[in-house]
């Protein structure tokens, strides 16, 4: 054998013990994760390597899509090829238009659009106050719309109410009611409706943060947990026997469980469910009470996916970043340690989107902390595991140390967003829906890659009349320009083994491409937008 293919061979040998280790370790310290190197020939990277775009991510071009003129949208969902959104808004601007132009459209605090063309709908609840979740009925027909408000067309709802998915009119003899701050969660099954927020009674009984209600009459049901502090999101099982539960409270029924919980859907009682012993964002008392959490929850058929918030430290909270946990048992399959809180969360079952403002991901393959903070706040991971995370320079009482834990492969996807102030967050996206083919972010951004885009914008993986022939760069490492006019149609060209390509669309301002790449967290610059072959 030659000398460097023995050093290879130590060098693997090496790195799976290395693995093995980290994973034995993860587990004495209490941390559930499943094994997968076993499932795997070779070992994992560390960290993950960044993944050029397929076909089942969606490109960066952002499409035409209707506004709000003010404000933000909070949540959305999705029947067939329509997209809810909900928020704080009063009106609706045409696609393109900016601030003070074009054409508004009255809309409070709800509207609707096709995914398909970014077109407004006629569909138009007046709600009038904010609404922060919203929910479709399994069979298409309901829109149910949680927040705080007290009239919904003009009839009294306090802080629910289910409306016809067409017509936008309220479902007769379903009027349920909650009293507190807001509703901010909801999942609607054929029968019930569980609803989660900051609330203590529902239909005039005591109930605390947590209700449930027929569907059929809104009458209350028995369901009773608690939690201590408000709940922020929650999401069926793919198994659908199991709630879960997400916020920022300490405690649910009145034992500690920070920030996740697993509900049994008759009688609210905690159940089996492994993420909570590994993902812990919540505190109920003392001086960091309320600052750390669990923000968005959504699913796909084989797992559960999270995204945590923290504003305090490692005992309030451990994760800023996303996690999956597997369906049914809870056992995490992956996390994704990027340092910046994350917000909304969409998987299609291929590929998981999160919104951000994410700063230091280096742990997961992508950027590390600049010199002057750079914020992204957008990402796309893939649903698998792809690789092993690496340790955080920043590892502190702030950051937990998450190396050794199973990670994601990150997608070389960079949409650039502006910030809000709307909401007082002072961020961009707050939550995705989608399909197949599209995805939508909703939040209080006023621009995409340089472009009027404000609350709303659509992403597809075949943009409508996105062009074929763009220039492919291959990516050498130490070698930032690219061969002389190289030219070739996407999906194509012939690469190199093993060599990244970037295709570049034209600058929207001369149709030319720009003469270099520029650093992949640099997606803006020169006006274009990176992008791998469509």
């Amino acid at each position: 054998m030659s000398i460097g293919a023995t050093m290879n061979a130590i060098s693997a040998a090496t790195t799976r013990i290395l693995a093995v280790t980290a994973v034995a370790a993860l587990t004495a310290v209490g941390l559930t994760v499943l094994s997968v190197q076993s499932a795997h020939a070779d070992p994992l990277p560390s960290p993950a390597n960044i993944q050029q775009r397929d076909g089942n991510l969606v490109t960066a071009d952002a499409l035409p899509t209707v506004q709000i003129d003010s404000g933000y949208v909070w949540a959305q969902t999705m029947i067939g090829s329509t997209v809810y959104a909900a928020g704080s808004f009063s009106n609706a601007r045409q696609a393109g238009a900016a601030p003070g132009s074009g054409t508004l459209t009255p809309r409070s605090n709800v509207l609707a659009y096709d995914i398909t063309t970014g077109n407004l709908t006629a569909w138009a609840p007046a709600v009038n106050g904010v609404v922060k979740s919203i929910a479709a009925s399994p069979d298409g027909s309901r829109i149910y719309l949680g927040g705080s408000f007290n009239q919904v067309n003009g009839q009294t709802r306090y802080t629910v109410a289910a409306v016809d998915a067409t017509t936008g009119q309220l479902v007769a003899g379903f009027n349920p009611s909650v009293g507190g701050s807001g509703v901010y969660a909801m999942v609607a099954t054929a029968n019930t409706l569980y609803v989660g927020g900051l609330f203590t009674q529902a239909n005039g009984v005591a109930r605390q943060n947590l209700a449930a209600f027929s569907t059929a009459n809104g009458a209350l049901l028995g369901w009773a947990p608690t939690t201590d502090l408000q709940t922020d999101a929650m999401v069926m099982d793919p198994t659908n026997t199991k709630l879960i539960i997400g916020g920022r409270f300490g405690g649910v029924n009145g034992v500690a469980q920070r920030g996740l919980a697993a509900l049994d859907l008759t009688d609210g009682s905690i159940l089996p469910w492994a993420a909570p012993a590994t993902v812990i964002n919540g505190a109920s008392s003392g001086p960091n009470a309320g600052q750390a959490g669990i923000f968005g929850l959504t699913a796909d058929s084989g797992a559960v996916y999270g995204t945590g918030w923290v504003t305090a430290n490692v005992a309030t909270g451990n994760l800023e970043g996303v996690f999956s946990a597997e369906a049914g048992s809870g056992d995490i399959r992956w996390v994704a340690d990027c340092h910046g809180d994350e917000y909304g969360v969409y998987s299609t079952g291929s590929v998981v989107y999160t919104t951000s403002h994410t700063h230091q991901c280096d742990t997961v393959g992508l950027a590390p902390e600049q010199p002057t903070r750079t914020y992204r706040y957008i990402q796309a991971f893939t649903t698998s595991v792809g690789g092993i995370l690496t340790r955080s320079p920043s590892v502190s009482s702030i950051y937990q140390d998450w190396s050794g834990t199973p990670s994601p492969s990150p997608y070389a996807w960079y949409p650039d967003f502006t910030v809000g102030t709307a909401s007082g967050l002072g961020q961009a996206g707050l939550s995705i829906t989608g399909n197949t083919q599209y995805i939508s972010v909703g939040g209080e951004f006023g621009s995409v890659n340089n472009r009027q885009f404000q609350g709303l914008v659509r992403f597809a993986i075949h943009p409508a009349g996105a062009r074929r022939w763009v220039r492919v760069w291959p990516r050498r490492p130490g070698r930032e320009r690219p061969p002389r006019n190289p030219r070739a149609r996407c999906g194509s060209a012939s690469r190199p083994t093993g060599i990244a390509t970037i295709c570049m669309r034209p600058t929207p301002s001369t149709g030319k491409a720009p003469p270099r790449p520029w650093p992949a967290q640099s997606p803006t610059r020169r006006g274009g937008t990176p992008r791998t072959c469509s």
